[in-house]
C-alpha cells in the first residue's frame, strides 16, 4: 500500500527523488507546493476512495512521504 502512495507522489511531484530518503521535507526540498498538495489529496482520495479534508492536513503532519503514507492508511482503517 505505502509503494502505492508513493507512487502518487512520484505522479504529482513528477519526481522520485524523494524516495531516496522517505523521511525528506517535502515543502522544504521543493518536491510539493500549495499547488501540488492540493493535487496530491485530490489523487489519493481518488486513488484510494478515502476523504482528505485539507481542514484536517496540518502541513507538519503532511510534510514526508512516510507521514502522507501513514495518514493514507489511518484513513483507510476507519
Amino acid at each position: 500500500m505505502k509503494e502505492q502512495v508513493f507512487d502518487v507522489i512520484e505522479r504529482v511531484a513528477q519526481t522520485d527523488e524523494f524516495r531516496e530518503n522517505l523521511d525528506m521535507d517535502l515543502f522544504e526540498e521543493g518536491i510539493l507546493d500549495s499547488m501540488m498538495a492540493i493535487m496530491l489529496i485530490v489523487e489519493l482520495e481518488a486513488e484510494f476512495g478515502i476523504s482528505l479534508p485539507p481542514s484536517e492536513m496540518d502541513r507538519q503532519d503532511w510534510n514526508t512521504a512516510e507521514k502522507i503514507a501513514t495518514r493514507v492508511e489511518e484513513k483507510l482503517g476507519e
